[in-house]
């Protein structure tokens, strides 16, 4: 009896044991039905099971070599089979499928004795893995086979919890990738968002001010339901949202940072998509129709001088400029500046972009190309000590940012108090590629006008070239200045500053300077 029921038992694997799966692929599409490019010669029949692939190349998460991977694209029967072509109806399913896509076929083969199987070696072992690498791994591994969606999610849960790994910039490309391919297959459209699949707990704020960040926090009801979730907001009126992954933390928090940008008046709108380890996307809070609101009220005057972060900044300098260094005419040709100053800048986020206060001295020697000092002619010696109240307006015309900015300017020199000011105009960003054109004039002193060309080529790097001319120090004969100015952020919220020049009044008169400082910047 026992013999009876395992000869009954063996009886299906004997019937499958060399049914095959033939490949092909789509080599045209009409209507709702595809001809693919396998048939009777290899044993296709009427009713077999048509499974299909879309191939993809992926990266693999940690050595970024290139992955041959398919993700499945639906599954239909052969209504026809022919010699060399099949016949398939697909229905609606049609329009995700496109020429090229893998078929497979099963094809059922006649029935023979199963050869004995010989136990297969063991897989060689790889060398061991930190703990990080070997969980990008086991999310990479778990992908095969699987849909779309569900490697979009699983990949998404990832990073929501795990933004710091050392692989999140290269999966950041990989779900670009997955995301464009799921566009391709199946345009993302509002009626994605029509369902609420899970809710989560939240207390929004009610009211905002502008040109400062919102931080929301949101708790999951159900976690084990929410693979990664999606914040999606815009300024109140825009037609468009904006989105960002959501950061999981301890399992049941979802954090995110509505950015200072979008924080506009009258209002601002949002709302939660989530999708869940299957891959189904639905709402979580809120609809893109009905959003969760924040009216946001424009800032006071006090809110405008508020703390926040990179606002304020203080910068040392100081500067020695020779202008006879390369004199070498007979005679005491003696011709130099030295100028130290302390600046406190503040930017606002208005039209009115930047205020500040400052301190500066000006001491110098000479002034003129051609006068030989002596004991009869002593040098001319100035001195001017000073304050200045600074303001910066501006705005963007055009895609291009333009500012305007003076400062007023006060002191005692050595023949009583003084007043000077300051103009300058500049295009572009003061903290990207910029060009300023800047006069400046101090009773006592003289007279410097500039014209600069800023730029950043790295983000811890600022460069400055001028050009100018000046009568300085002694309002004496006009001479011409280059000079360069490097800026090195080096350690966080401090910076390094360098400086070079040569300046000269005549090609006979001519010198190099150069100086230096520290930023400050919180």
């Amino acid at each position: 009896m026992r013999a009876l029921v395992a000869i009954a038992l063996a009886v299906p694997a004997l019937a499958h044991a060399d049914d095959e799966i033939v490949k092909g692929s789509i080599v045209k599409i009409e209507a709702q039905e595809i001809y693919v490019d396998i048939g009777a010669q290899k044993g296709v029949a009427h009713g077999a099971s048509v499974r299909i692939k879309r191939a993809v190349s992926l990266r693999h998460p940690v050595t970024r070599a290139l992955v041959q991977d398919w993700i499945p694209v639906g599954s239909a029967s052969v209504t026809q089979a022919g010699t060399v072509m099949s016949r398939a109806v697909l229905g609606d399913l049609v329009t995700q499928v496109k020429l090229g896509d893998v078929v497979e076929i099963l094809v059922d083969r006649p029935d023979v004795a199963p050869k004995p199987d010989r136990p297969a070696p063991p897989p060689p072992q790889g060398p061991p893995v930190d703990p990080q690498t070997a969980e990008v791994l086991g999310v990479f591994a778990a992908q095969a086979g699987q849909t779309l969606e569900v490697r979009i999610a699983s990949w998404e849960r990832y990073l929501s919890a795990r933004s710091g790994s050392p692989f999140a910039a290269a999966i950041r490309r990989d779900l670009d990738q997955l995301h464009t391919l799921r566009d391709e297959l199946r345009p993302r459209d509002s009626a994605q968002h029509s369902d609420t699949i899970v809710t989560v707990g939240h207390e929004p704020v009610k009211t905002a001010v502008a040109g400062e960040q919102i931080p929301v926090v949101f708790v999951l009801d159900e976690p084990r339901e929410v693979a990664s979730a999606y914040l999606h907001y815009r300024p109140r009126g825009n037609r468009t949202y904006r989105s960002m992954l959501l950061v999981r933390e301890h399992d049941i928090y979802l954090r995110g940072t509505l950015p200072a940008e979008v924080v506009k008046t009258p209002g601002l709108d949002y709302f939660v998509e989530v999708s869940t380890p299957d891959g189904r996307s639905g709402l979580a809070l809120g609809t893109p129709r009905e959003p969760i609101a924040i009216d946001v009220r424009a800032p006071t005057m006090l809110d405008h001088f508020g703390s926040v972060p990179g606002r304020s900044s203080v910068k040392i300098a100081a500067d020695y400029l020779d202008f006879a260094t390369f004199d070498e005419r007979d005679g005491d040709h003696a011709d130099h500046q030295f100028t130290a100053n302390v600046d406190f800048t503040y930017r606002l986020d208005s039209h009115v972009e930047s205020v500040g206060v400052g301190y500066g001295v000006y001491a110098g020697s000479g002034g003129f190309a051609n006068t030989v000092w002596t004991d009869a002619m002593p040098i001319q010696r100035s001195g001017f000590h000073y304050g200045y109240a600074d303001i910066e307006v501006g705005g963007t015309s055009d895609g291009v940012h333009l500012a305007a900015g003076g400062q007023l300017i006060a002191g005692v020199g050595k023949e009583g108090f003084g007043l000077g000011g300051e103009g300058r105009f500049r295009i572009g960003d003061r903290d990207g590629t910029n060009l300023a054109f800047i006069g400046r004039t101090v009773e006592q002193v003289g007279f410097l006008s500039d014209i600069r060309l800023g730029t950043r080529p790295t983000d811890k790097l600022l460069l400055g070239i001028s050009v100018g001319a000046t009568n300085q120090p002694n309002n004496g004969d006009v001479g011409v200045k280059l000079a360069t100015e490097i800026e090195i952020l080096a350690i966080e919220n401090v910076s390094l500053i360098l400086r070079g020049s040569w300046q000269g009044r005549t090609t006979a008169h001519g010198g190099i300077g150069g100086g230096g400082g520290l930023g400050f910047y919180w």
